[in-house]
């Protein structure tokens, strides 16, 4: 067993004795077998003694016994390390970033709390993923529209809290960007709610994200300020027209004009997440591809050189792929 920093395993056993309660007994992983599922698979440093691995794990199922975890380890002095679904592939993994952490497992707080669809919103807890919320709007035929990154199985809260992003419009694909008030649990076990939820029986906390006084938000992002129990985020309307289309532009000097151009449309708020693209890079793996090697052989090639080389391949030098969300 690793234990935490600075804590004798007596401190740590009377410990999980606490979690055992607050949770339930089957809901605190202390086992070898079942600690190891919360290992970094990619880690470079498996099996090393500076392997960053967990000393135990706790599913706590309401914001209660998150505070009850939180008031306990605040006693024994042990490190937490929250996850949603932990499954937020480059964004928050399962594995601490302090050797000997145990992880909040927050996998069973997986409600959808509200989802409306005339204000555009929903309010979720941790352990909800892209296809649970998917699957709910779908099941409802509701007119909503989520903005998805790549790994689906992870979750909006935790995508949104590492700064993720997705494809959409730019207004909804900076996950932390088009969130609408949180709910956390302090580092001394008390909840806040940020925005609007500070307000007693607000029935606007998912609209206005302000709320009265200083926005602290942010400081719940990238950090280990608190652990983060509901979210809301704004969810985009279902558009009535959706268009998607190739730009290519011939010359490599073209770049930067297809660039501005292509700015002007997104900070108009008319398009998705622009796809961009060289056609010409398909010579290194096609019948160009000893001209390319030609081209590269003496190092980076002039201007005029890459000019002629897209010439000779009678390919684009440059493509970008639109989206478009609106009215027909």
């Amino acid at each position: 067993m690793v234990l935490p920093p600075n804590v004798s395993a007596a401190d740590f056993n009377a410990a999980l004795g606490e979690f055992r309660t607050a949770v339930g007994e089957s809901w605190v992983f202390s086992s070898d077998e079942d600690v190891a599922l919360y290992r970094d698979s990619y880690s470079i440093q498996w099996g090393e003694p500076e392997e960053r691995v967990a000393s135990a794990a706790v599913a706590p199922a309401k914001v209660e016994e998150v505070q009850q975890i939180v008031r306990t380890a605040n006693r024994y002095r042990i490190p937490l390390y929250p996850i949603s679904t932990g499954r937020n592939l480059t964004y928050g993994g399962s594995a601490p970033t302090m050797r000997g952490s145990v992880v909040v497992d927050l996998k069973r707080m997986n409600r959808i709390l509200e989802v409306d669809e005339k204000r555009a919103f929903a309010l979720v807890e941790p352990g909800v993923s892209y296809f649970d919320l998917y699957h709910h709007i779908q099941e409802r035929n509701l007119k909503l529209m989520l903005d998805v990154p790549d790994p689906g199985w992870g979750s909006p809260m935790g995508n949104s809290l590492d700064h993720g992003a997705g494809y959409t419009m730019a207004a909804f694909r900076d996950h932390f960007g088009s969130h609408c008030g949180m709910e956390v649990v302090t580092p001394d076990g008390e909840v806040i709610r940020t925005g609007m939820g500070a307000v007693p029986n607000s029935d606007t906390w998912q609209d206005f994200r302000y709320g009265a006084g200083p926005t602290v938000d942010g400081l719940f992002a990238q950090s280990n300020f608190g652990i983060v129990t509901k979210m809301g985020f704004w969810l985009m309307p279902m558009p009535e027209a959706f268009l998607s289309g190739t730009i290519t532009a011939p010359r490599h000097r073209d770049l930067e004009a297809l660039v501005e151009e292509v700015s002007y449309l997104e900070d108009l708020g008319l398009t998705g997440m622009p796809q961009y693209g060289s056609p010409i890079a398909q010579a290194a793996f096609g019948p160009g591809a000893g001209a390319m090697a030609s081209l590269m052989q003496n190092g980076w090639p002039s201007a005029e050189a890459v000019e002629n080389f897209v010439t000779a391949q009678k390919l684009p030098a440059w493509s970008v792929q639109l989206y478009f969300y609106g009215p027909e």
